[in-house]
């Protein structure tokens, strides 16, 4: 080192420390705080034995994040970054790969220590670093371990190459547990940048701070193009007298992911500047980078320290043209690294073709499959779209298939094979178009891995659950709900329903035993209600012989929703009764009225309902405000009648009806029991368009479960196939629920859900 040079920092708790005391590093953090408080954390964790052991970090983004994890650093420990919804088997599973490791949990008050829950693994060697799972998008998830020394390298480049500065306020809408924020966050901490970590799905906190100073972002391209259309959305209705959204922003910058034209073309609409590039792997962190205005696809070039090369696919020798295989290599990690990514250079960039295992050729050409998504993403029927090849028996003659999720019933697979022919040359376009209901994401909007499904013992126990089902409808035929709720003895039910008392008791034994009944003592919380459960035991048998019966599962399987026998079929008066009197009976009354209590209607209010059922929001507001107005569309064939307050305020003009929806007028549109059904309450942008600024949108629904951690079903996974015989299959559980309001422009306000039921109140609002 010459004369007078500083020395590198050895760790990044030492670069923060050589930051000016005062520097604002994080909210409400001075760099001499941060360095205080995770000093303390490391102190802490030493004395619980830490050093060399993997610790699960499992934290929301923010400054507490940052703390614990310099902490963890400081101590000696290998810290296992992870998202706070992480469920516990899955930490479990990767801290097992890692030999073994605790879980920090914060200090639960003040001058208290944090601790580590858990058995204590296996001390490691090779000093303090970083393990990190990887995405699970070219294979089984696995851990990568970089030490700090590398971080340290990509803080620099971030600094050297993208031009991070101590003027900077950097936001990182992305989660804290990925490389990519990672190497952001460590750049940060290098070059003293303010460091504004936010919640990875607060876009209106994201769009607030690009509003108030923020001057560069890191983003994924999911996320850019929410904040994009967004941003959009309010500019149009703001007009051209609005405050530019992001006065000071100069670098907007997409990783984990490939930056096409239209959404490059939309973020510039949105905030005056395009995406600049950022291109990575969980092992060695950001390596290319580039200005925006690059090419589609294109990611930049290598930036300091960083040395590529590409191997031709076939011979594995190092070739200059491409395309090839990219690998890469770091001043700290020397070694080639195979990315497993097809390259080309292109105008002394990169451009990224896609993965090896699915870049494909046809005949001489390869094709791009990230390059044919991004045409069929440009089509607006299109919500997303993945592209892969079918493999054949010779190379080079490899198929197309492109899996598409549309955002409405007019966009067929004729019309997705149009758009392909009009915009790529004939052999870039798909052979194969198979239309989704969604595709598997990772946390930062990628590809998963295809999902594979295969048989589990759980097949056999369901081949005979039907006995359960057909029990409880026997017992239902019998007459014998109301006095099982109450908890009658044998003697009496058998003497009450005038049955055979000996199969009477096998009956009900078998029930206990299927976990129907239950013999012990009626436990605190509320009771089953008999009618109700009546009524739902009545429509389930009712459906179970016709609607969702074997057949008409396997005829709907076979033909697809959109030609279903359930529109066909003449109108039913006695199903629209069952159905009707299941969904609209004590329970879905009482939602009713914790759903107006969240919205809290004033005097006067104007309500918008879609609802396949008689209209009970603007009933029970019509009871209690009789100066309220709104309007009821009934959607879907199981609507049944009006209720007779709803009625009676048609005739005197306070409500409307009908499909044609009020515009910008509504202080609530709520959604009944239609948020799935693609020609009602699906459809999102409509809905938020018929409510004033300010107006709430109030979704009251079931959604499916996500299931447990340990693969075992989730209850209320049944639901699906009353959508899929007589409903919608739209946002079917609530995280797509969230994402398609982002789409549309609206935040989450609230999710409430319902314990021991599938239902749940969400209430969301037009982004600020």
């Amino acid at each position: 080192m010459a004369e007078g040079a500083e020395r590198a920092p050895d760790t990044l708790l030492d670069a923060v420390g050589r930051l000016a005391p005062d520097t604002g590093i994080l909210p409400g953090r001075t760099s001499a705080e941060l360095t205080a408080e995770a000093q303390q954390v490391a102190d802490a964790l030493k004395a619980q034995g830490a050093e060399g052991e993997a610790v699960a970090l499992r934290l929301p983004n923010g400054p507490g994040w940052v703390v614990h994890f310099l902490g963890l650093l400081a101590a000696g420990a290998r810290p296992l970054p992870m998202a706070p919804d992480t469920p516990d088997p899955e930490v479990r599973r990767l801290l097992e790969l890692a030999g073994g490791g605790r879980v920090l949990t914060p200090a639960d008050g003040p001058g208290r220590p944090p601790r580590l829950d858990g058995t204590p693994g296996t001390p490691a060697d090779g000093g303090p670093g970083v393990l990190l799972p990887t995405s699970g998008s070219t294979g089984a998830p696995r851990l990568v371990w970089r030490p700090e020394a590398s971080w340290l390298s990509e803080a620099r480049r971030y600094r050297d190459g993208v031009g991070l500065t101590a003027e900077d306020v950097l936001l990182l809408p992305v989660p804290l547990s990925h490389a990519y924020a990672l190497g952001w966050m460590c750049g940060a901490l290098l070059t003293g940048a303010a460091l504004r970590p936010v919640p990875p799905t607060g876009l209106g906190e994201t769009a607030r701070a690009l509003a108030t100073g923020a001057t560069v972002v890191a983003l994924v391209p999911a996320t850019a193009r929410l904040l994009a259309t967004r941003q959009r959305l309010r500019a149009r209705r703001a007009g051209p007298e609005a405050a530019p959204p992001a006065p000071r922003l100069r670098i907007a910058m997409a990783g984990a992911g490939p930056v096409d034209g239209p959404l490059d073309a939309l973020f510039r609409e949105a905030y005056g500047l395009g995406l600049a590039r950022n291109y990575g792997s969980t092992e060695l962190g950001a390596v290319l980078s580039g200005p925006a205005g690059l090419p589609p696809l294109c990611v930049g070039s290598p930036l300091p320290g960083v040395g590529v090369r590409l191997l031709d696919r076939t011979t594995r020798a190092v070739t200059a043209d491409g395309p090839g295989i990219l690998q890469i290599r770091t001043d700290v990690l020397p070694d080639w690294h195979d990315t497993g990514d097809l390259a080309v250079p292109e105008q002394g960039h990169w451009r990224i073709l896609g993965r090896e295992g699915t870049a494909v050729r046809r005949g001489a050409r390869w094709v791009a499959p990230l390059e044919i998504e991004s045409v069929l993403r440009a089509h607006g029927g299109v919500q997303d779209v993945r592209v892969a090849a079918r493999r054949r028996s010779h190379e080079g003659e490899d198929g197309l298939v492109a899996e598409v999720v549309v955002t409405d019933d007019t966009t067929g697979e004729e019309e997705l094979r149009l758009h392909a022919a009009r915009h790529l040359a004939p052999y870039k376009v798909p052979d194969t178009f198979v239309l989704r209901t969604a595709l598997p994401k990772t946390v930062t909007g990628k590809a998963a891995a295809p999902v594979r499904y295969r048989l589990t013992p759980r097949a056999l126990r369901a081949a005979r659950a039907y006995k359960a089902s057909e029990l409880l409808f026997a017992l239902h035929d019998l007459g014998a709900l109301s006095a099982l709720a109450k908890g009658a003895e044998l003697a009496d039910i058998s003497t009450e329903l005038g049955c055979d008392t000996r199969a009477l008791e096998l009956l009900l034994d078998t029930a206990t035993a299927l976990g129907l009944l239950s013999t012990a003592p009626a436990p605190d919380g509320p009771a089953v209600v008999a009618d109700e459960l009546a009524a739902f035991v009545e429509l389930e048998k009712r459906l179970s012989r016709d609607l969702v019966s074997r057949e008409a599962l396997a005829a709907v399987a076979r033909t697809g929703v959109h030609q279903r026998s359930f529109e066909q079929r003449p109108h039913d008066a006695e199903l629209v009764r069952v159905y009707q009197g299941a969904m609209s009976g004590p329970s879905a009354r009482a939602r009713t009225a914790v759903g107006l209590r969240l919205v809290r209607p004033r005097p006067g209010t104007r309500l918008v309902e879609v609802s396949a059922g008689p209209g009970r929001y603007l009933e029970r507001l019509l009871a209690a405000d009789p100066t309220a107005t709104g309007h009821l569309w009934q959607t879907g064939r199981l609507a049944g009648p009006v209720c007779e307050a709803v009625r009676a305020a048609v005739a005197d003009g306070r409500i409307t009806t009908g499909p044609e929806l009020p515009q910008g007028d509504a202080d609530v549109c709520v959604v009944a029991n239609s948020v799935h059904d693609p020609a009602g309450g699906a459809r999102l942008a409509p809905l938020l368009r018929t409510l004033k600024p300010g107006g709430l949108l109030l979704v009251d629904d079931v959604f499916l479960p996500s299931g447990t951690p340990d693969g075992a079903p989730g209850e209320g996974a049944e639901l699906a196939l009353d959508w899929l015989t007589h409903g919608g299959t739209r946002w079917p559980t609530l995280a797509a629920l969230t994402a398609a309001l982002a789409d549309a422009g609206a935040d989450l306000v609230r999710d409430l859900h319902f314990e021991g039921s599938p239902c749940h109140l969400v209430l969301a609002k037009e982004a600020d």
